[in-house]
């Protein structure tokens, strides 16, 4: 019993280390067009067709911090024009 107990070890040792060396199989990438970007970066998932079923929320909020940043940058320029 324990030898049977320590080839099994063995044999999970060697799985493991092979895992962590890249013989591992790869997981399915998205290959369609480039989707709209997102708050987080996410790449979509491999079975997404490309079609986007969203709310437009996220287009929205994207839209607010991009416009928050360039009337900070333009409020600088305004406030430092004339020195």
């Amino acid at each position: 019993y324990a030898w049977k107990k320590q080839q099994q070890e063995e044999q999970s040792s060697q799985n493991i280390s092979s895992n962590l060396a890249g013989n591992a199989p790869r997981k399915p990438v998205y290959k369609g067009p480039p989707p709209k970007p997102n708050r987080y970066g996410i790449c979509p998932g491999y079975r997404w067709d490309g079609t986007d079923r969203g709310n437009g929320f996220e287009d929205k909020v994207l839209e607010a911090l991009h416009s928050k940043g360039r009337k900070k940058e333009e409020a600088y320029k305004w406030s430092s024009a004339d020195m």
